[in-house]
């Protein structure tokens, strides 16, 4: 359980790695942005409007690996908690689904057995006592 707990701290700090670089970036992209605003604007659109939707598609990409990366470590840690469940349930030797199945129907069985038997020892009791 230590061990989960170690790999959930891992991704966390990964992810504030990750995110300081992204934030750093933007910043970086965003003082390009306003140094590139003096220069002259094709298209129609002025030299801030560029710098802006430059910056605002730079953040979106940094935004989607930043989400990315957040996923695979939510993935991630969803399969260390299943698999620490398992080894648990395993340990404390608690039955399956499909083991529970199983038990069910031979107490079903059982049961049958054991009133085929009641209605005989029944019958038998009646003969002898006549």
């Amino acid at each position: 359980m230590a061990d989960l707990l170690d790999k959930a701290v891992l991704i966390g700090l990964g992810l504030e790695k990750k995110a300081k670089e992204m934030f750093e970036e933007l910043e970086k992209t965003g003082q390009a942005g306003k140094a590139a605003a003096g220069a002259e604007a094709p298209a129609g659109l002025s030299a801030k409007q560029q710098a802006e939707n430059k910056l605002v598609e730079e953040g979106i990409r940094i935004l989607k690996e930043m989400l990315s990366t957040i996923k695979g470590g939510k993935e991630k840690l969803d399969r260390e908690l299943i698999a620490s469940a398992e080894k648990i349930l395993t340990r404390l030797h608690v039955p399956t689904e499909s083991e529970l199945d199983v038990i069910k129907e031979m107490a079903r069985v059982s049961r049958e057995k054991v009133d085929k038997l009641e209605k005989i020892v029944q019958e038998l009791e009646t003969r002898l006592g006549k």
